[in-house]
């Protein structure tokens, strides 16, 4: 009873542009009935939660703001395609499975840092058995309200504190953006998603190791040409296995796994043309459009600095499973088509409850 009268007490408090909470559960209870069922806005804290939760406003909301980036990287995140061999490997360790065509029809997970819902998208492709079967989770309202207009299911919370019931999820994921959870909150995040996962379940998180050449893109071309900077401290193995076991779960396992950017097109100029536009919108690297610069000549500057970052020695560690793959940017052609294929490796640690 008290949780019940909490919710209704909240029904009126602002929650997305134009929506309240009682707006939006209704609007879950409707088009997305299962999501309703794991909500859990009267848990203690949820109150100050929304309060909080009210005052934030990112870069990732919009472009108009000094160091917004919200609206070229929803535009590049249309294209799903650039990311999904990574993201094919992260819903395989999240599910345990050996092939992401072999989850079942009913796997749940939580999608943390979803964004406006890249990764439930991609699971539509990748399994399209499992019918909805990311919820997608983020902070920033803007991104909440296009998932939710695009018609996915979708939650604005702080990963912090999560407005879900205990033990509802088969995997929760914290990937592409794992390194912006502040040093101090991460024990906090690591504890919350254990929380909302059913016994048996996997927490997932990725991000690019610390000194590597993919951390080393954030810090040495994000943080210089983009209106926000870049000034975070990306993960290591060790602090990965630390925050798993600090959260009480147990099998830990940290993969290094390859999750390349890959553009096709019917000429290499569009190929890696298109490709330098992905990563110029994706990361908002504004810095680079100085002076009258023309589209070729900022795309020949974002094809430089990737370049520049994403070459892989000897003794940068590779994939597992270990297998070919470009230790620099690369050009080449697959039958009638050109591929732009930029080279990444992830660490991603993967906790089971």
């Amino acid at each position: 009873m008290k949780a019940q009268s909490l919710v209704h007490a909240l029904r009126d408090t602002a929650y997305l542009d134009g929506i309240d909470v009682g707006a939006y559960l209704d609007l879950a209870r409707e088009q997305h009935p299962q999501l309703y069922a794991e909500l859990d806005f009267g848990r203690d804290g949820a109150q100050q939660a929304l309060a909080s939760l009210a005052q934030v406003f990112n870069e990732f909301e919009t472009d108009d703001r000094e160091n917004g980036r919200g609206d070229s990287y929803r535009r590049a995140q249309q294209n799903i395609a650039v990311r999904m061999t990574g993201i094919r490997r992260l819903f395989e360790l999240a599910g345990g499975v050996r092939d992401v065509r072999d989850l079942p029809p009913t796997w749940r997970t939580l999608d943390l840092l979803a964004g406006d819902g890249l990764l439930t998208r991609a699971l539509r492709v990748l399994a399209p058995q499992v019918r909805d079967g990311v919820i997608s989770s983020d902070i920033a309202r803007t991104m909440v309200t296009a998932a939710l207009a695009a018609g996915l299911p979708a939650i604005r919370q702080d990963a912090r504190f999560l407005f879900m019931r205990s033990a509802t999820m088969d995997a929760v994921i914290l990937a592409y953006g794992s390194h912006h959870v502040p040093s101090d909150d991460r024990t906090t995040v690591f504890l919350e998603a254990a929380r909302v996962l059913r016994p048996g379940g996997r927490f997932v998180v990725h991000d690019f190791e610390e000194g590597s050449p993919s951390a080393r893109w954030f810090s040495e071309a994000v943080h210089r040409h983009s209106a926000a900077g870049h000034p975070y401290r990306h993960f290591t193995a060790e602090e990965l296995r630390g925050g798993l076991g600090a959260a009480g779960l147990r099998e830990i396992r940290v993969h290094r796994v390859y999750d390349p950017f890959i553009m096709r097109a019917a000429t290499r100029e569009d190929a890696v043309g298109q490709l330098a536009d992905y990563m110029h919108d994706m990361y908002g690297l504004c810095g680079l459009d100085r002076g009258d610069a023309t589209r070729e000549a900022v795309r020949a500057r974002v094809w430089h600095l990737c370049e520049e970052c994403f070459c892989f020695g000897p003794h940068d560690g590779g994939a597992d499973p270990t297998g070919t793959w470009p230790r620099r940017p690369a050009v080449y052609r697959v039958g009638g088509q050109w591929v732009a294929e930029i080279p990444r490796i992830a660490l991603v640690g993967v906790g089971e409850k």
